[in-house]
């Protein structure tokens, strides 16, 4: 027998109760309840759980394993903060050992959203903090902050350029800031453009990456709010004078705060670079090229001053010009403004990157290619009577009278158009170059293509031919295409740097230098042609003799002896011609060779020749200073 009990306390009444074995159920109710699922599902649902356990103990396997490393790269990152330190840039240097670019000190404050504390709360605190400091509104920094995906390793600069006391104040918050950091950075100087300013063009400038720049540069360790040279040798030697990126590691709690230092790695500083480029050369060459477009009016010339025996650029000025200074930290968007929309293109490097007619100066290389090919020799004459007439059409001397019985030497010193039209493009019966070796020759001598020089944008001008006129044009090749080639004119197109190229190779005997601004050994550059050393003897007399006794007859005075060739390129029948003059000296070891040339200024020997004249002078002083080794 099971005992039932009853008792009661207060109004509740407690059963104890004691059931027979046999007593199945009370009130037809049953005392012990079956099984409330079926054996199935009993199987079923313990097979689901082994496969719940298997597949959280394969994933948990893999991320031990497969994936360990990156989940331990995630949590040092979560652990440590990094802080790029930036490398002081690389100056730049004239031959001389003068400073044309530096660096100076700056205060800038970057910052990275990885570095923030997870609490929404502290980040909004820190960003109303490092607002006020900064003296920007917390809405230009919050965007910044919930950055999400792969920009928020990126570290941005917020405030640039920052007053001493200003950035003090910064440092003194940095603990309770942990998404920023205080730079001592520095911005990029160029102390001699400001009064001379064709430097701009050679020294190019620095600027933010675009986004474009940033995803190409990233790989090579450039950060969002990184600077990169632009144009001009800042762009042609960034990775030399870049350096290389130092990084400061530091152990953080979970709030941001810096606890530990564990690495500190030295940025490597920039290399310095020097020029070939001479300081006082091209404060020459500028102020004689802009007091002689201030003469006649104009605005726009270009002068390059180059050694011929290893293409070393002594001065390379290109007019208008602008103040590089102005780009450094970031443009004035006035400014930028007015360069761009100014005619004149100050931006543009005229001296490498402007192309023209060549005019007559490209008669010393017509000349060289017409004694090498056997078309004529050094006392083959023509008869220069004013032009040549070809059925309706007449082709005019630059002297109405002509020059009467001329030779190469003769040709080149009065520039006879007649000799050229004929050595070029034949007459009656003499036969002439003839287009295509016309065009072969010009390109031996390099042109149609960039010299090689170390900046950027060089143009590459055009030499024509019947292919490409048919091309082009969907007209024939005349003769009347290669009378004009013959002297410089029609569809070629030359830039002021090839043609002081060719100059070289005629002054040197026939080696194709490869012109540039770095100070660097160069090999021995390649001849254009065998066996042209007697042919361009008999041009450099040609040239001597412009100078005694043609159109350049106003450097005949000088204390040493100089040749060379004028030119007068027609390109507009509404506007005045083009004034070219190239030179070189001394006659007997030519050191140096003048291009100049000045837009829309009439006769070469009026104008081009005088600041040649000062280019030349001012660089035999220089040389006479230093005993003879400029």
């Amino acid at each position: 027998m099971r005992l039932f009990r009853r008792k009661r306390t207060s109004s509740v009444i407690h059963h104890e109760v004691f059931y027979e074995d046999e007593i199945t159920s009370v009130q037809n109710r049953p005392i012990f309840l079956g099984r409330a699922f079926s054996k199935a599902r009993y199987r079923a649902a313990a097979i689901f759980l082994l496969c719940a356990i298997s597949l959280l103990l394969g994933r948990a396997a893999y991320m031990q394993i497969a994936q360990g490393s990156s989940y331990q790269a995630l949590a040092e990152n979560n652990r440590l903060r990094k802080v790029a330190i930036p490398p002081k840039r690389g100056m730049i240097r004239d031959r001389s050992g003068r400073v044309l670019a530096d660096n100076v000190p700056r205060f800038q404050v970057t910052f990275t959203p990885f570095n923030l504390p997870n609490d929404q709360a502290a980040v909004e605190s820190e960003m109303s903090q490092a607002a006020r400091l900064l003296g920007l509104s917390v809405n230009d920094l919050l965007p910044l902050a919930y950055a999400t995906g792969t920009a928020r390793d990126e570290t941005t600069t917020v405030a640039d350029e920052m007053p001493y006391a200003q950035a003090m104040n910064v440092a003194i918050a940095l603990p309770s800031l942990p998404g920023f950091n205080l730079e001592v950075g520095s911005k990029r100087r160029y102390p001699q453009s400001e009064e001379t300013q064709s430097l701009s063009h050679i020294l190019g400038y620095l600027g933010k990456l675009s986004l474009e720049e940033y995803t190409t540069a990233r790989e090579d360790g450039y950060r969002r709010n990184d600077e990169i040279g632009k144009t001009g040798l800042e762009r042609s030697y960034e990775s030399m004078l870049r350096g290389v990126l130092g990084e400061q590691v530091s152990e953080v709690d979970a709030h941001g705060t810096v606890k530990a230092l564990v690495e500190d790695r030295p940025p490597v500083d920039g290399t310095d670079i020097q020029l070939t480029l001479d300081l006082e050369l091209q404060k020459t060459a500028e102020t004689a090229l802009k007091d002689e477009l201030q003469k006649i009016g104009m605005t726009r010339g270009a002068a390059i001053a180059m050694d011929p025996r290893d293409g070393s650029i002594l001065a390379a000025v290109s007019l208008p010009a602008y103040d590089n200074n102005y780009f450094s930290g970031s443009v004035s968007s006035t400014y930028y403004k007015a360069l761009i929309q100014n005619k004149d293109q100050p931006l543009f490097a005229r001296a490498w990157a402007g192309t023209y007619p060549s005019g007559s100066t490209v008669k010393i290389l017509i000349a060289a290619a017409a004694l090498a090919e056997g078309i004529i020799t050094p006392n083959t004459t023509v008869l220069s009577t004013g032009g040549l007439h070809i059925g309706p059409w007449f082709f005019p001397d630059w002297s109405p009278g002509g020059h009467g019985i001329t030779n190469v030497r003769k040709a080149i010193a009065l520039s006879v158009n007649t000799f050229f039209y004929t050595i070029g493009g034949g007459y009656e019966s003499f036969v002439g170059l003839g287009v295509d070796r016309l065009s072969s020759w010009m390109k031996k001598f390099g042109l149609g293509s960039p010299t090689g020089i170390d900046v950027p944008g060089e143009g590459k001008g055009l030499v024509p031919s019947a292919e490409w006129k048919e091309r082009a044009k969907g007209e024939r090749w005349f003769v009347g295409d290669t009378y004009n080639l013959s002297i410089g004119q029609g569809d070629l197109l030359v830039t002021p740097l090839q043609v002081a190229r060719y100059t070289a190779t005629v002054a040197n005997g026939g080696r194709l230098v490869v012109p540039h601004f770095m100070k660097q050994d160069q090999a021995e550059a390649p001849l254009v042609a065998d066996n042209l050393e007697q042919d361009l003897q008999v041009v450099r007399e040609g040239m001597r003799q412009t100078v005694t006794d043609g159109s350049g007859r106003a450097l005949s005075n000088m204390s040493f002896a100089v040749a060379g060739k004028t030119g007068t390129a027609q390109w507009s029948s509404e506007k005045d011609t083009h004034a070219w003059f190239t030179a070189f000296a001394p006659y007997e070891n030519p050191e140096i060779v003048v291009t100049v040339l000045l837009e829309e200024g009439g006769e070469g020997s009026s104008v081009a020749v005088p600041v040649s004249r000062l280019i030349l002078q001012k660089w035999w002083e220089l040389r006479t200073a230093r005993q003879g080794a400029f």
